[in-house]
């Protein structure tokens, strides 16, 4: 895969292009240095509503946070009133783990996460955990060739109870370190592959930093922020997975130069490359105005003839598949013509899904079909194309109406409300 930084209207546009050269993924945000995702802050409880399980936390003056009480895990209090529970009046770490969305406030946690490219470090988790996108004969490898309980034991014992996530790039640490081992050579010599000892550095400056947040939050005043994380755009190319990405793109010099600079020593892991051909812009090279325009058009076409709807409310997203002008054989049955539609759309819905960065509920009404095992199929196909989709999506079920819900994390803000309104493409 590519990935492509363009600079527009004060707006960084990253587009994630697969092997077709297809968006995967497009995000837009502009790069003012206001809090965001994985920002921590000293908090200062307003109010603690108990009929809806919150409080709300003011994190800087006049800007409000929303804490569930089942967030609270392992908090670490600067100022804390008489009572043993959360109320009004008390000072504690917070971190943002969700944007505002709509008028809700943005959503806050004391699960403190420190993300590194090859593990994440959480406070008040319990136990060793591999991503869910690493295959699960791979999992208990991974976890035994990286940590082994006792040392994960000794990590809980210096900075508290904690819990530790194996990201799918240490998954290529592991498998690079064993090839090299296999072709007797020097493990990961020249620092352009990783390797477990990799994850391990990375393992201890997560920890450091964790400790170093715990012994200075309590020497800082409310509405301190105590990390601060990159711009979004910028922590995106620090995430990349390393298997799949083939190299990264900008025309802008400033972004160029702090991508070499935030990658570091990483950086000869990647192609990462400054376009500067005055004949022909980046964004026409990679026809990047039409995928932005596709992305969030309301209707998308499919091969077979059929199309999607995709209209949003402020409380869900609906995707519609119309028959439209469907191209059937005289082979087939119209029931088999309309399976292999709904099968196309299945994987289409869960591509646009992620390319427009939908999130929440998803109702998709899928065209009526007479068999019940036909009805299994799509949602079987569904289950499959959501699974490569890296924020948590879960197919629920089909109604009796014929309706498949779905739900996924809700994270960020849509793309369409992202684009600032000056500068969207003409779609009509």
């Amino acid at each position: 895969m590519k990935y492509i930084l363009v600079k527009k209207e004060e707006q960084v546009f990253s587009y994630l292009l697969d092997e077709a050269g297809h968006a995967a993924e497009i995000h837009a945000e502009s790069p003012a240095d206001g809090p965001k995702i994985g920002d921590i802050y000293i908090g200062l409880v307003q109010n603690v509503a108990r009929n809806i399980n919150a409080a709300f936390v003011e994190i800087l003056p006049g800007l409000n946070g929303y804490l569930p009480f089942d967030e609270i895990v392992e908090p670490v209090y600067t100022l804390k009133g008489p009572s043993d529970q959360i109320q009004a009046g008390d000072q504690l770490v917070v971190q943002i783990s969700r944007d505002a969305f709509g008028d809700k406030d943005v959503s806050l946690t004391t699960r403190i996460s420190l993300h590194g490219r090859y593990a994440v470090l959480t406070s008040g988790g319990v136990g060793l955990g591999v991503s869910r996108r690493i295959p699960e004969a791979q999992r208990s490898a991974l976890k035994d060739r990286v940590l082994s309980s006792d040392e994960f034991a000794d990590i809980q014992k210096r900075v508290g109870p904690c819990g530790i996530v194996l990201r799918t790039n240490a998954s290529l640490a592991i498998a690079s370190e064993m090839e090299d081992a296999g072709a007797d050579t020097e493990s990961a010599a020249d620092g352009d592959r990783p390797c477990v000892q990799d994850v391990l550095d990375e393992l201890a400056d997560l920890e450091a930093k964790m400790l170093d947040l715990k012994l200075k939050a309590p020497y800082r005043s409310v509405h301190s922020n105590l990390l601060k994380t990159p711009p979004r755009w910028l922590d995106r190319v620090l995430h990349l997975p390393e298997e799949s990405t083939e190299e990264i793109i900008t025309d802008d010099l400033s972004l160029y130069r702090q991508i070499r600079q935030a990658l570091g020593q990483t950086k000869e892991r990647y192609q990462v490359r400054y376009y500067d051909d005055p004949q022909v812009s980046l964004t026409n090279l990679y026809s990047l105005e039409r995928e932005l325009e596709r992305a969030v058009c309301k209707r998308v076409n499919l091969k077979s003839g059929a199309d999607l709807v995709i209209e949003s409310t402020e409380a869900l997203h609906v995707i519609d598949v119309n028959s439209g002008r469907i191209r059937s054989s005289r082979k087939k049955s119209r029931e088999e013509s309309l399976l292999e539609v709904n099968l196309e759309a299945a994987r289409e819905a869960c591509r646009q899904i992620r390319l427009r960065n939908l999130s929440g509920i998803i109702i998709i009404d899928f065209i009526n079909l007479n068999e019940a095992a036909h009805s299994l199929r799509i949602i079987e196909e569904l289950r499959q194309a959501a699974a490569k989709d890296p924020v948590r999506t879960q197919v629920v079920d089909m109604t009796k109406l014929g309706l498949v819900e779905m739900t996924r994390q809700k994270i960020e803000l849509p793309l369409a409300e992202c684009i600032k309104n000056d500068i969207r493409p003409d779609w009509h």
